[in-house]
């Protein structure tokens, strides 16, 4: 997985800490998307500190083949706001991957419910 980082208005201590603490989340990701090729998947991480506010706002744009995905939050700490968006951007992967997962299935059960050439069916009575 290539990781991309862009930060607006944030100091170098900030930016640093938000990069260890992304890194050490990125193994979860790593375990759920193992089944793509380690060079056609980029996560984007985009940090952004408001100075009104004394706010973070992190936002995680995950580009897989087959669409992208994106999460983003914001909060008072840095370490909450990748928390946050890491959790969102969790499930949004775990839906995908289901869905892509119930089409092949439902594929699957629509070829064993046809009916067989040969095979006698029951004549329909309107009731």
């Amino acid at each position: 997985m290539e990781t991309v980082f862009f930060f607006k208005n944030m100091s170098q201590t900030e930016e640093a800490k938000l990069r260890d603490y992304v890194f050490t989340k990125l193994p979860k990701f790593e375990k759920i998307l193992n089944r793509f090729p380690a060079d056609a998947v980029i996560l984007q991480v985009k940090g952004q500190r408001f100075d009104k506010h004394s706010a973070y706002e992190v936002e995680l744009v995950l580009k897989i083949p087959s669409e992208t995905l994106s999460a983003c939050e914001a909060s008072h700490m840095i370490t909450k706001a990748v928390d946050l968006a890491k959790d969102r951007l969790d499930m949004q992967i775990k839906k995908s991957i289901l869905s892509v997962r119930r089409e092949h299935r439902a594929i699957r059960s629509r070829a064993k419910n046809k009916i067989k050439i040969g095979q006698q069916t029951e004549p329909q009575r309107g009731y």
